[in-house]
């Protein structure tokens, strides 16, 4: 009996580092974060993005397999600024994980660690088309915002796991000397379009805008979320060749006619830009997703 006893503790013994180390599973809304989180949990944490970098996150839906994933986190990460207000509630009540609803540690709203661009001065209403009340909520599209989102990551992933937190800390330093080098070689590849009017599709470029330089002049869509109409299209070719506007910039997922009839009409390069880790099978990381918007940038002559 006694060895019997003896043998269940030393494989208890056996087990509880194992145990103690057991991955966080972290559950992030979009491919980007959960990119992020990797880069600084490394092996300490299970990453499981929501969404695709092919698809709009605005418009996703809340799945079984979502659900399940949301009730078995340890962490949940958000993009924030209502850009998941359309499915997020309806996930987390049907989740019912405690431990991810806000307010709780496990729920991590990244949009509270940046400064957010296009803030509305007045009350926002559905005429105003889709507009956040909190702000813009594409803020990773700016590399420094990134670095702000790894930290935010990191405090977080510390304060549930505290037996990684120096190998947190560590992987951090690393990512915030890769983005500094990284970002430099993005400002020298994008300097031609500094100071530069720029048409975008949606508003969702203005924190890429902001980062390197150049200006969002005017959106394809008349209103965020509202298609153009024939004659808003014809004021927009008007708009390009009285501001020289030379490039027009949107997400692959938008319908590209109106884009091409701009194109045919004042000349204006159209660059189809990824917008997300994901976006294509080359985009894995956080860095190459940057890479991946220079090189369309200079495919399409825009540098």
């Amino acid at each position: 009996m006694k060895k019997s006893i003896h043998c269940v503790l030393a494989l208890l013994l056996t087990f509880t580092p194992w145990l103690a180390q057991a991955a966080l599973n972290v559950v992030t809304s979009t491919e980007d974060i959960a990119a992020l989180t990797l880069a600084i949990g490394g092996d300490a944490v299970k990453v499981k993005p929501l969404t695709r970098g092919t698809a709009d996150p605005h418009f996703a839906q809340a799945k079984p397999s979502m659900i399940r994933e949301v009730y078995q986190a340890d962490l949940l990460v958000v993009v924030g600024a209502e850009l998941e207000v359309g499915w997020m509630p309806a996930l987390l009540q049907s989740a019912r994980n405690d431990k991810v609803q806000p307010g709780n540690p496990g729920y991590l709203d990244l949009s509270t660690a940046v400064t957010l661009l296009d803030k509305p001065s007045g009350a926002v209403t559905r005429d105003m088309g889709d507009v956040h009340a909190a702000g813009n909520p594409h803020y990773w599209l700016d590399p420094n915002n990134g670095v702000l989102m790894a930290r935010g990551i990191a405090q977080r992933l510390a304060q549930l796991d505290s037996a990684h937190a120096k190998d947190f800390e560590r992987a951090l330093a690393s990512f915030e000397q890769q983005a500094q080098v990284k970002i430099a070689t993005w400002k020298t590849a994008l300097a031609p379009l500094a100071g530069k009017a720029v048409m975008s599709y949606h508003t969702s470029f203005v924190y890429l805008a902001n980062a390197f330089g150049f200006r969002i002049a005017a959106q394809v869509e008349p209103k965020p979320g509202i298609s153009p109409s024939a004659a808003y299209l014809t004021q927009l070719i008007a708009r390009i060749k009285e501001q020289q506007i030379g490039v027009l910039i949107m997400e692959p997922y938008y319908e590209q006619r109106s884009a091409k009839y701009l194109s045919e009409h004042t000349g204006v390069r159209v660059a189809v830009l990824p917008q997300s880790v994901g976006a294509t099978e080359q985009i894995k990381t956080y860095f190459d997703l940057f890479d991946a918007i220079v090189a369309a940038l200079k495919n399409t002559g825009a540098v």
